[in-house]
């Protein structure tokens, strides 16, 4: 099994029981507000995203991961990269329930699923897409070396699409993930 750990957070691949996880976060209309659709998942339809990050590891050998806080084992989000199917090339996908926000687990969990990635993986590039005024997103992806490709990605204004490659990654200034893990605006 793929376990990332960082000074706070443990990372690990989606298994079958954390399909309530899966729902509880992707049914929180406060942390789906961010997200392309702006609204939260049915049970139904958090399922099958479950179902779906279950198979995109038994595919593809990387995925999205469940996050973990350190101090006190508690499920506070999930992220990774992953070919999802529907959409070309691999993306990325960070979500946290809100009283994790601030606190820099986003940028953290973000930099680490990203450095395990590049390190393991065959993947040299993935993209990402958060809303404008989401800055913490934005922000969180500037840092990691993401650039913005599209402005209005699937014809929604304000929709931003950012890309990276794996020599973009490594190219970030010297003590990136340093700023990354103390940064407490995300």
């Amino acid at each position: 099994m793929h376990i990332i750990q960082t000074s706070r957070l443990i990372l690990t691949p989606y298994a079958e029981a954390d399909r309530a996880h899966v729902v509880a976060l992707h049914g929180d209309p406060v942390v789906m507000d961010y997200m392309k659709d702006s609204r939260p998942l049915t049970e139904a339809e958090a399922t099958q995203e479950h179902a779906r990050y279950l198979h995109a590891w038994a595919r593809d050998g990387f995925g999205i991961f469940t996050v973990r806080n350190c101090a006190d084992d508690q499920l506070i989000g999930e992220c990774g990269c992953w070919l999802r199917g529907d959409k070309p090339g691999v993306s990325m996908r960070y979500l946290l329930f809100q009283e994790y926000w601030g606190q820099g687990f986003g940028s953290e969990m973000a930099a680490a699923a990203t450095a395990w990635l590049f390190k393991t993986t065959h993947v040299t590039s993935f993209w990402a897409v958060t809303q404008a005024r989401n800055k913490a997103s934005v922000a969180l992806l500037r840092r990691l070396g993401a650039v913005v490709t599209e402005t209005a990605h699937m014809g929604k204004d304000g929709l931003w699409r950012f890309d990276i490659t794996r020599d973009a990654w490594q190219a970030r200034p010297a003590g990136a993930e340093d700023q990354e893990n103390a940064d407490p605006t995300d």
